[in-house]
C-alpha cells in the first residue's frame, strides 16, 4: 500500500524524529512516508534548507525507498561505498553519508515508510542504537495505524450518511413516482422531491419529441423542415412558475444548449456557475436566469434518450462522485416514469377518442332544439360510463335517455356502449311507456348476461290531446331532469325514483308525467356535474338550477356551455354527460 499526503506535517511524528535523533546521536531523523513519484516528512528534524520547510523530496533522493521495496531494514554506514546508493542525489544535496532506516507499517501490515537515522559522517551503528530504533519504529506504525483506522472509520460513517441519504432521496422520489400517471405529474414529483430532499432551487424535465409529433405545425415544408425538439414538461398541479423554463420551453436537440447536448452525448453535463454555462451559450444569458450550479441529466431508457433532467442550485457548488451517481439514478427513476407516463397518456387519449365516437349524433326535430356534450374526468382523463341519446320515433315522438354506468374505465364504457345500443333498439322497436322499456332494457341486461349496473332516465316528449307538450319520464336512479322556463323558473322532475339497472330484474317502474311550457328547457345530466366530494349534494344541485336559469334565454348549445363552464365541469373529478332540449319555435343559435 502506497502512502498518502493525509499524514501531514504532524508534532506527534515530528516527536519521534527528536527521539531517534537523541536516541542514536545523529544530526537527522526522519519519519518518511513513499509514494509514487516522492517521499514526504510528516517528522523531520535537522534537515537542510528548504527540505525541513517542504518536507518532500523526490525519489531521486530517497534511501526510505528501498526499506519499502524490501521491506526489510536498510543499514549503511557509508553510502557512498555501497553501489546501490553511492549515486543517490540524498547524498550531495542532503548530506546523507551514513543511513539506518527501519520499516514502519499502516494498519494493513503494508510498508509504507521508513523511521531513519541520518549522519553526515560515516556511522558505524552498534546494536543497542538497531534496537532502539526498531522499537521506536513499531511504535510509530502503531500511531500511523490507528490514523488510518479512525479515518477509514470516519470515511465509513461519511460513506454511510451519504448512503443513506441517497436512499432518502431515491425512496422519496420512488413513492411520489409511484402514483403519477400523467406526464405533468411525472414532472411535479421529480420538482418536488429535487426541491424538498436534494435542496435544489429549480427543476425540470424536457422531453424530446421525434420528426412525427412536431408535422402538424410545419405548413408546406413538411417533416423534413421539422426540427427535432425538447420540449419542458409543465408540472401538475403547477408550483410557482419558472419564468426561464418557459421562454424556453422548445429547445433544439442539439449541441445549441445544455438540454440538447446532454441528451445527445447521453452524458452529465454540468457547471458549477450560471457564469460557466453563459460562457459557452452566451443566447441563454438572460434576466429570467435563476441559481448559479446546475446540472444536465439524460433520461434514457433502453439505451434510448428520451429526454433530459435539468437541476439548478441557488449556490456555487462543485459535484462528488456520490452526487453524480445519486442524480443519475434520479434521472433513471424519472425516465421510467416518463414512459409509463407516455403509455398512460396515449392509452387514455385512444380511450377518449373511442368513447367520443361513441357518442351519437342527436336528431334535430322541426319543433325541438337538441343539444348535448361529453367531459371526460379531468382527475386522470378517464374514459367512464357516462352517455346519452336521443331517438325519433316513426310517430314523430322523441325519446331521450340519459345514464351512468358504474365504473371509470374501459370495462364502464364498453358496457356503456352495449345498454345505449340495446336501449336504443328497444325504443326504435317498441313505441311503449318509458317504464316499461327501461323494465324490458333491465331483463335484456340480465338474459343476455351483461354485467352492468347504471342509473339511467329515460324520457319521451310527447303531445297531449289539446296539442301541449308533455314529459313522460321514468328514473332508475338517476338525478332528477332539470326544467328551466323562459323566465328563469326551475323546477326539478322528481317523481319517486326507481331501482338502477341490473339490482332487480322485473322490479315494477313507475312513469311520471308533467306539461311543459313553450319555451322551456329540459335539462339531463349524470352526477360528475353537480358531485363534489365531501359536499352535500343539494349544494350542487342549487349551483346547477341558478346557472340554468341565468342562461335560459340563450341557444340551447351556448346554453349548455356556459352550464359546464359556470359548474366547472372541465376540472370534475367525474366524467359528465349533459342532453338539452328546448321547446318552441325558436331557431336553433
Amino acid at each position: 500500500m502506497t502512502a498518502t499526503s493525509s499524514l501531514e506535517v504532524d508534532t506527534s511524528f515530528d516527536r519521534y524524529a527528536r527521539m531517534v535523533r537523541r536516541a542514536l546521536n545523529v544530526p537527522v531523523a526522519l519519519v518518511s512516508l513513499v509514494e509514487a513519484d516522492r517521499q514526504v516528512f510528516p517528522g523531520a528534524v535537522g534537515l537542510p534548507a528548504p527540505y525541513q520547510s517542504t518536507r518532500e523530496t523526490p525519489l531521486s533522493h530517497s534511501f526510505c525507498q528501498y526499506v519499502v521495496a524490501d521491506r526489510a531494514p536498510l543499514v549503511v554506514a557509508d553510502a557512498r561505498l555501497d553501489d546501490r546508493l553511492r549515486d543517490n542525489l540524498a547524498i550531495p544535496d542532503l548530506g546523507v553519508v551514513a543511513y539506518a532506516g527501519w520499516p514502519i507499517t499502516d494498519h494493513t501490515g503494508a510498508v509504507v515508510g521508513s523511521l531513519c537515522a541520518i549522519d553526515d559522517k560515516p556511522h558505524f551503528w552498534r546494536q543497542d542504537e538497531l534496537d532502539s530504533l526498531a522499537d521506536l519504529a513499531a511504535a510509530c506504525s502503531t500511531e500511523i495505524a490507528q490514523r488510518r483506522l479512525r479515518e477509514e472509520a470516519v470515511a465509513g460513517q461519511r460513506d454511510a450518511e451519504e448512503l443513506a441519504r441517497r436512499s432518502r432521496i431515491l425512496l422519496a422520489l420512488s413513492e411520489q413516482l409511484s402514483t403519477t400517471q400523467t406526464l405533468g405529474e411525472v414532472a411535479a414529483a421529480v420538482e418536488q422531491v429535487s426541491l424538498g430532499q436534494v435542496d435544489c432551487l429549480r427543476a425540470g424535465l424536457w422531453l424530446h419529441h421525434d420528426r412525427a409529433a412536431v408535422t402538424a405545425d410545419l405548413g408546406p415544408e413538411g417533416p423534413d423542415a421539422a426540427p427535432e425538439v425538447l420540449r419542458y414538461v409543465e408540472p401538475v398541479p403547477t408550483g410557482s412558475p419558472w419564468e426561464s423554463a418557459t421562454r424556453h420551453a422548445a429547445l433544439p436537440a442539439d449541441a445549441t444548449n445544455p438540454v440538447g447536448l446532454a441528451l445527445l452525448g447521453g452524458a452529465p453535463l454540468w457547471f458549477g456557475s450560471v457564469a460557466e454555462q453563459n460562457e459557452r451559450w452566451p443566447a441563454l444569458a438572460t434576466e429570467a436566469q435563476v441559481g448559479e450550479a446546475r446540472m444536465f441529466l439524460p433520461l434514457a431508457v433502453r439505451k434510448r434518450q428520451i429526454g433530459t433532467l435539468v437541476l439548478v442550485w441557488a449556490e456555487r457548488r462543485g459535484f462528488s462522485d456520490g452526487d453524480l451517481a445519486t442524480y443519475r439514478a434520479m434521472a433513471a427513476y424519472a425516465a421510467q416514469a416518463v414512459v409509463r407516463g407516455r403509455l398512460h397518456q396515449e392509452r387514455n387519449e385512444a380511450l377518449v377518442t373511442l368513447q367520443s365516437a361513441m357518442l351519437p349524433r342527436l336528431p334535430q326535430p322541426d319543433d325541438l332544439q337538441l343539444a348535448a356534450r361529453y367531459r371526460p374526468s379531468a382527475k386522470r382523463h378517464q374514459v367512464g360510463g357516462d352517455w346519452y341519446d336521443a331517438v325519433v320515433m316513426p310517430d314523430g315522438v322523441t325519446a331521450l335517455m340519459i345514464g351512468d354506468v358504474v365504473g371509470h374505465d374501459i370495462a364502464a364504457a364498453a358496457v356503456m356502449g352495449q345498454l345505449r345500443t340495446m336501449l336504443r333498439a328497444i325504443a326504435w322497436a317498441v313505441d311503449d311507456a318509458p317504464s316499461l322499456n327501461v323494465a324490458r332494457l333491465d331483463r335484456a341486461v340480465r338474459d343476455l348476461d351483461v354485467d352492468a349496473m347504471a342509473s339511467l332516465v329515460y324520457a319521451r316528449l310527447e303531445q297531449d290531446a289539446a296539442g301541449d307538450r308533455v314529459v313522460r319520464w321514468t328514473n332508475a336512479g338517476h338525478p332528477p331532469p332539470l326544467l328551466v322556463e323562459a323566465d328563469g323558473t326551475t323546477r326539478w322532475l322528481q317523481g319517486t325514483p326507481d331501482l338502477m339497472l341490473g339490482v332487480s330484474p322485473g322490479v315494477p317502474r313507475g312513469d311520471h308525467r308533467t306539461h311543459v311550457a313553450p319555451g322551456s328547457t329540459l335539462l339531463l345530466y349524470t352526477d360528475g356535474l353537480v358531485e363534489r366530494r365531501g359536499e352535500d349534494l343539494l349544494l350542487g344541485l342549487d349551483r346547477l338550477a341558478a346557472a340554468a336559469a341565468r342562461h335560459v334565454a340563450e341557444p340551447v348549445a351556448d346554453f349548455l356551455d356556459h352550464v359546464l363552464l359556470d359548474l366547472g365541469a372541465s376540472g370534475a373529478s367525474d366524467d359528465v354527460a349533459v342532453l338539452a332540449v328546448r321547446f318552441g319555435e325558436e331557431q336553433p343559435g
